[in-house]
């Protein structure tokens, strides 16, 4: 008996370190969140400069769409309290274009998932 109580702890010690060691998430998924998360801190134009064909709009789209996209954080914060957090929870990857399952927490504790879909840009994913 003595001899498996060291062995289960050792056990126990390695459990703890695999699960609280390094992020699983891939490029893709902490690319999402943090696009999203450029949304929850109200850095709409950062969301905007995220999306794969930003570079070629023109700036009076470009500012339509940081509107629109501003109008609805307001619109989400009367509703349900705003966006609070993003939570990757998985993706699929095909080449160059990938769907990201995303949880959004709101600020009345109700949750939404969805499905972002992105496409690699150069060296970087953008949200499609």
């Amino acid at each position: 008996m003595r001899k498996i109580i060291p062995l289960w702890v050792a056990f126990l010690g390695l459990s703890l370190w695999v699960s609280c060691g390094k992020s699983d998430k891939s490029e893709v998924s902490r690319a999402a969140e943090t696009y999203y998360n450029y949304l929850i801190k109200g850095k709409y134009e950062d969301y905007i400069h995220s999306i794969a064909y930003s570079d070629s709009m023109t700036e009076s789209y470009r500012s339509q769409m940081v509107d629109l996209v501003a109008q609805y954080a307001s619109r989400e914060k009367e509703r349900r309290g705003g966006l609070v957090s993003v939570r990757a929870l998985g993706d699929t990857v095909s080449g160059d274009v990938a769907s990201v399952f995303l949880e959004v927490l709101f600020g009345d504790s109700t949750r939404e998932e969805i499905a972002l879909p992105m496409v690699r840009c150069g060296e970087e994913w953008k949200m499609q």
